[in-house]
């Protein structure tokens, strides 16, 4: 995924449709946070291209912070914790199987955004697949409706009747 990222001019895109919807996120008070097992500075660079309003609220769990990764659920609960949260609360974009495992693993919903290295990979598992945030219309409304939680109803947005197209929805 890493290699992915890379141009040849040395910078680093982020993926269609990424900062709008963390942007949509954290607008609506949402918690938004970065699971990753690269090296937590790298992840950081990524997170600093969407501007420090953005990367400010962003809490990122990177590198070593876990003794076992991906596929184990480890930094997702790890996550989970820190926020306070439960699992079914949360809703994981991953763009690998391995990813796809530990989100599961995790008693997660999971959102999968394919890349070019994970396009063939099964993704059967996942309760919504993109070819990325922005061709699929990825919003606040998408992740309220496969997160698989009914505690927390409609994320305050109060638009659960607009999901009846995706995921498990809570109308």
């Amino acid at each position: 995924f890493w290699r992915e990222l890379f141009t040849g001019s040395g910078k680093i895109p982020l993926r269609p449709g990424v900062q709008d919807l963390i942007t949509e996120l954290l607008e609506a008070k949402i918690t938004v946070a970065v699971c990753s097992t690269s090296n937590e500075k790298a992840v950081q660079k990524i997170v600093d291209m969407m501007g420090p309003q953005i990367s400010s609220q962003i809490r990122i769990f990177a590198g070593d912070c876990v003794d076992k990764k991906k596929p184990a659920p480890d930094i997702y609960l790890l996550a989970r914790d820190t926020f306070g949260f439960l699992s079914e609360d949360c809703v994981v974009i991953e763009d690998s199987g391995i990813g796809l495992q530990a989100g599961r693993a995790a008693e997660m919903a999971v959102l999968v955004t394919k890349s070019t290295y994970t396009k063939n990979e099964d993704f059967s598992e996942a309760d919504h697949v993109v070819k990325d945030l922005k061709a699929g219309r990825v919003d606040i409304t998408t992740l309220e409706g496969i997160a698989l939680s009914t505690g927390m109803e409609d994320w305050g947005v109060d638009r659960d009747i607009q999901n009846a197209n995706v995921g498990r929805g809570r109308w």
